[in-house]
């Protein structure tokens, strides 16, 4: 009982794991009790872990002020609106699927991460941008082109955007620097969260590391890469209790890995607390 308590200790409260990805990592865990019985004996308060430490255990409401939104150019809409994107994967079911949004911190800050989702893995990774500026995005997905080449029209083939000012001239990532085109791109539904559900689903991992409020300025894209590496090899019941990483490896390979930074992290390590970001060290 002892060493199973030290397990859920280390695993919940210092790094921040679920107690499902705990178990499927834990031998220990395993060969002591089903997960089923593990969570009661929390609930119960049998063991030094409470039930209030585990992830999801409290959920907040929040309220947005839709108004202050403002959609802009209108007319890169056309052909690329939410109705065009479900008519394009009905008809071309076997697409590779992309959704993009941004997580930002304080009102005041000048850094935003640009959040680049596979639904099909729950595999998510970010880029550190300058906050609403379609020139940064712009930039940073000119470089992944250029980093994969060839590469990137094989996996980046349908492209599904957040509407906000930062992705204004997303339409024009549909070609490369020479006017060849390389993917599709579309638009969600203004101030509409479930169009893009699986990119959504993803900040809640984000957000145990970087608190709603808290700056992001302090970020850099090494912490980032950090960040989604740990994410990415969290275990998922959804994946059937692979991790995201897992899966994108055996889809893309290391080349792929390689150019977006993502690299794997051992699950007995995976760290989902903000101290993994604001310990590391440039």
């Amino acid at each position: 009982m002892l060493a199973m308590d030290e397990e859920l200790i280390h695993g919940i409260r210092d790094n921040g794991q679920s107690l499902h990805h705990l178990y499927v990592s834990s031998k220990l865990l395993q060969l002591t009790c089903c997960e089923r019985t593990i969570r009661r004996y929390i609930y119960k308060g049998y063991m030094t872990v409470k039930a209030h430490e585990l992830p999801r255990y409290v959920r907040y409401s929040h309220k947005y002020d839709y108004a202050k939104k403002k959609i802009v150019n209108v007319e890169r809409m056309l052909g690329r609106t939410f109705s065009d994107f479900l008519n394009y994967v009905k008809e071309n079911p076997d697409s590779k699927v992309w959704e993009y949004d941004s997580v930002v911190g304080k009102v005041e800050d000048k850094k935003a991460i640009l959040t680049i989702t596979f639904p099909q893995t729950r595999f998510q990774f970010g880029l550190l941008i300058t906050k609403e500026s379609y020139r940064s995005v712009n930039a940073k997905i000119r470089n992944l082109q250029s980093k994969l080449g060839n590469l990137y029209e094989q996996i980046f083939e349908v492209n599904l955007s957040d509407n906000g000012v930062e992705f204004t001239k997303f339409h024009e990532l549909e070609t490369d620097e020479y006017g060849v085109v390389v993917s599709k791109v579309f638009f969600t539904n203004p101030y509409k969260a479930t169009d893009k559900p699986h990119c959504e689903r993803n900040h809640e991992f984000v957000r145990y590391l970087i608190p709603k409020g808290v700056s992001l300025d302090f970020l850099t894209q090494e912490k980032v890469n950090l960040m989604f590496s740990h994410i990415n090899s969290y275990v998922r019941a959804s994946n059937k209790n692979k991790t995201p990483y897992e899966l994108m490896f055996e889809l893309f390979g290391e080349e792929f890995m390689n150019a977006i930074g993502i690299k794997r992290i051992r699950s007995k390590d995976v760290c989902l607390k903000p101290s993994l970001i604001r310990t590391t060290k440039k």
